[in-house]
């Protein structure tokens, strides 16, 4: 098997395993989706469904217990500190996420120039190993 017909062989394997993630990755993506949704809505309806529970609960019991205004106050203010701190979260991730798709971008856009600038460097250095071999 010749040198060339190596890299034959490696060129038609990265092909096949390239192919292989662009036609399964799309579908892994939007099953992931799927399931956070359906995690969400699960969520959301447990919080939901339990916060009727118990409102049905104190109702139907005679219980009458009502939080002091002071306490109220707190646990909005804390429900509304977390929401804020949430928010400033999700804009780094998002920021984070943008930033490394940025940076991917800018090797894609620039993976000629370097491919040329290692054709160049291996140039030289087998210019100095081989003194027969030039450019």
């Amino acid at each position: 098997m010749s040198e060339n017909s190596n890299f034959e062989l490696f060129e038609k394997i990265s092909k096949k395993y390239f192919l292989e993630i662009e036609q399964n990755v799309p579908h892994i993506q939007q099953t992931l989706f799927d399931l956070q949704n359906e995690y969400y809505k699960l969520w959301k309806n447990y919080v939901t469904s339990q916060l009727s529970l118990q409102k049905e609960f104190f109702n139907k019991s005679g219980f009458n217990y009502s939080f002091p205004d002071d306490t109220k106050n707190i646990i909005e203010n804390m429900s509304d500190e977390t929401i804020k701190f949430r928010s400033i979260f999700h804009k780094m991730t998002i920021a984070n996420i943008e930033q490394g798709k940025d940076y991917a971008k800018t090797l894609n856009d620039n993976s000629d120039t370097f491919v040329n600038l290692n054709k160049k460097i291996m140039q030289n250095w087998i210019s100095m190993f081989n003194p027969n071999q030039r450019t």
